[in-house]
Formats: structure tokens, C-alpha cells, sequence
């Protein structure tokens, strides 16, 4: 009798201690977010991290603090590393993306789209974007959207009775009355790449609309196409009639944004990033107005970009199906409202968030922007060995040497040279 109980009690007693144990210990290495180290944007994601943590005991999660994109390889090397990331969250557009996604470093998601239900969860346009991109076939998770528009004072507006015009005709004419006024017009900073990119996308779109900017992308049409030559030429023109000065071809996007940040320049063609320059810089955005470019083609007065950040699943994860459920957990309504709700917070996310009242008021503009669809930054669509050419040509427009037709023809060189 006393050995049963014995045997009895020590089985209760592996039930028992088998039901107190520990869950089984994972860490789940991210790479990103890019500006962890600010204390504002740490402050989320501390947060986020120990709500995540809480509901999967024994998980930790550790962010990795980028040490650079996959532009410059970082994000390659991270990936190929011995201790390397079971997610990455970085700088995306389908230029970067195809990198790693070519390269075997990546795994496809399409399949989890539909098993996860992630589609519902973006944009109708931004999912036809995504399956246009590799033959079908999707390699990463959208977290922030490249929203790309005319950042504006607004009580300098007020002040001289300016409104943003419906028509590229109607911008110009702003565009001389503000010279009038003793103001720049515009600012751009095309020395470090990118804030040029930002002007020319703007002016190709409202020039040639979002088709056949798509269609020249994909390389359906060319560079030369009248309808992108157009576009080139205006920011020739701009030039020549001092709305841009020539000699910004100097300035980087800092300089640039400094201009606008003091009230010397009354326009800036940038990304609801731009908010987060300006909360750095001490600028106070709460006066700050954003409007879509506007176009003498119906309907293509659309904000340019597409996917500017994005989480991949590295092919070297080690634990991929914990990588898919914080990716679950990013998409769901609770942490979205809650990351657009942050302080910190000056990214569009990847689908409309009902009742949202941003911490930036600016931003609201920003996100009904997007709600309209976007058209494209040709900065992110093309491939690596490209995109500088591509910005030589942008700052010589600005700088007066080259024409748009020749600009356009040397883009569409390199593009072919590429596809070879």
C-alpha cells in the first residue's frame, strides 16, 4: 500500500513539476528598428517588446541596432553572419528588396498572405504593388510608407493670401508670386541623393501619371518617353526661373530642410519623415502644412513613394515561426493605433487606421494622402547599379549641365545596360 502511494506521489510529482516548468526559452533577434538609440523611439519599442514578451512566455526579444541597410551591405553581411537576425526590419523598395530577395538571403511570404490573412491587413494598391513586383511572388511585410509631398508654412500662406492651386499651371503662378514676395520658393537638397529624388518623382508623376511612370519603371516604355522628358524639363524651367536655385545642387537634404525650418524657403518636396527631421531641429511642425503636387492630368495629383521600410524573414532564421507571429502581432489594429498614436511616431502605415488622431496634425494630411493611392518615387523602384546615375542626372538638371532630353536618354542607357 505505502509503495503505491510512494509511486503515486512521485508520478503527481512529475505532473506537477512538468506543469510549473519554464516555457522553453527563445530569443528572437530583430534587426532594426533603424533609430532604436533615439530615447523617444526606444520608448516604444521597449514597450512593445514587453507586451510581446508578456503573451509568449519564455520569449525574449532583442533589437539589434542597424549598422547600416542593404544598400551598403550591412544587412547582407548581418544575414550571412554566425549570429545574425531572425527578422529584419529596413529600408525597403523593390530596388533593395529585389537585392536579397535575388540573392537567395530571404524567404517569399506570399503564401502567408493569404494563410494569416496579412492581405486584408494593406492597402488594396499597396497589395497590386507587391504582386507586380517578382513575377507574384512577395518578399516582404510593408511597415512604413514613403508618402512624398509639398511640405508648406502655413501662416506664411495666410498671411499673403496663398492657396495651394488644382493645376500645375496654377502652381507655377504661386511659385512666381511667392519670388515676388522676396522668399524662395522652393528648397531641395540633391547632394546627398535622395531629397532630389523626392522634387523629380514629384514632377514626373503630375508630368506623366502614375501609368506610364509605372509602365517606364517596368521598362514597358522608355526614359525618353515625351511624357517623362516633360517632367525633366520642368525642373529645368524651375531652375531657370530661380524657383530652385542652381546652386542648391550643393545643399544636402540637412541644408535644404534648414532653409525651410527658418522661413526662408516657403516649400519643400520631402516624406512624413520630414517630421521627425523637424522635431530634431527643434521646429515646432504644428504650422506646417502638406499638399499633393498639383497636375494638369485628372486625377494625378497623387503624392509619390511606395514601401519605404519593410520586414523580411532572413532564409538563416532560426526561429521563423516566432519571426511570423511578432509579424501577426505588428499588423494587428492594437499595436498599429498604438505606434501611430506614439510621440515618436511620423511613418504612414500600410493601411488606413479608422479615428486616428495623430500627435503630428500635419500628418493627418499625410495619411489622407495616402488613403488616395500613390504614385511612384522611381528612386526605389530601380536597380542598385542604376540609381546613381539616376541622381547625377537629377543634380544636372539643377546644376544646368544637362538637358532633359539628354538627362533622360543617359537614364534610359544605364536602365538598358542593366537589363542585359
Amino acid at each position: 500500500m505505502l509503495r503505491r502511494l510512494g509511486l503515486w506521489l512521485a508520478v503527481a510529482a512529475t505532473a506537477i513539476a512538468a506543469g510549473l516548468a519554464p516555457a522553453k526559452a527563445e530569443i528572437l533577434k530583430i534587426w532594426g528598428p533603424e533609430q532604436i538609440t533615439d530615447p523617444l523611439i526606444a520608448d516604444l519599442w521597449t514597450g512593445l517588446k514587453a507586451d510581446f514578451e508578456r503573451a509568449n512566455p519564455g520569449v525574449t526579444v532583442e533589437f539589434m541596432v542597424p549598422t547600416g541597410t542593404i544598400s551598403n551591405g550591412a544587412v547582407q553581411a548581418a544575414i550571412q553572419s554566425d549570429a545574425g537576425p531572425d527578422l529584419v526590419l529596413t529600408n525597403s523598395g523593390v530596388g533593395r528588396v529585389g537585392i536579397v530577395a535575388k540573392a537567395g538571403l530571404v524567404v517569399p511570404l506570399t503564401r502567408y498572405y493569404d494563410e494569416r490573412g496579412w492581405r486584408a491587413q494593406l492597402y488594396p494598391w499597396l497589395n497590386d504593388t507587391l504582386k507586380g513586383q517578382f513575377g507574384g511572388e512577395i518578399y516582404e511585410i510593408p511597415d512604413g510608407l514613403d508618402v512624398i509631398g509639398v511640405f508648406y508654412h502655413k501662416d506664411m500662406f495666410a498671411e499673403h493670401g496663398w492657396t495651394m492651386p488644382d493645376t500645375y499651371e496654377g502652381f507655377l503662378k504661386l511659385l512666381g508670386e511667392i519670388k515676388q514676395a522676396g522668399i524662395q520658393p522652393l528648397t531641395v537638397g540633391p547632394r546627398n541623393n535622395a531629397n532630389g529624388g523626392h522634387l523629380f518623382g514629384n514632377l514626373l508623376q503630375v508630368s506623366a501619371g502614375r501609368q506610364v511612370v509605372g509602365e517606364v519603371l517596368s521598362g514597358k516604355r522608355p526614359w525618353t518617353d515625351p511624357a517623362m522628358v516633360k517632367g525633366a524639363q520642368r525642373l529645368v524651367d524651375l531652375v531657370a526661373a530661380d524657383y530652385v536655385q542652381p546652386q542648391m545642387v550643393g545643399l544636402d537634404l540637412d541644408a535644404a530642410a534648414r532653409l525651410w525650418f527658418t522661413k526662408r524657403a516657403a516649400m519643400m518636396v520631402a516624406g512624413p519623415w520630414f517630421t521627425n527631421n523637424a522635431r530634431k531641429a527643434g521646429f515646432d511642425m504644428a504650422n506646417a502644412g502638406y499638399a499633393t503636387m498639383p497636375s494638369d492630368i485628372a486625377g494625378e495629383s497623387l503624392a509619390t513613394g511606395g514601401v519605404g521600410w519593410s520586414w523580411m524573414l532572413p532564409k538563416t532564421s532560426r526561429h521563423p515561426d516566432l519571426a511570423l507571429k511578432w509579424l501577426d502581432y505588428i499588423l494587428s489594429d492594437a499595436v498599429m493605433t498604438r505606434r501611430a498614436s506614439h510621440a515618436s511616431s511620423w511613418m504612414v502605415y500600410p493601411r488606413a487606421l479608422s479615428g486616428l488622431k495623430p500627435t503630428q496634425p500635419v500628418l493627418a494630411s499625410v495619411f489622407a494622402a495616402a488613403d488616395k493611392g500613390v504614385g511612384y518615387n522611381p528612386s526605389v523602384y530601380m536597380p542598385g547599379n542604376v540609381l546613381e546615375a539616376y541622381m547625377q542626372v537629377i543634380q544636372g538638371l539643377i546644376g544646368g549641365q544637362i538637358g532633359a532630353e539628354a538627362g533622360m536618354a543617359q537614364i534610359d542607357g544605364q536602365m538598358q545596360q542593366a537589363a542585359k
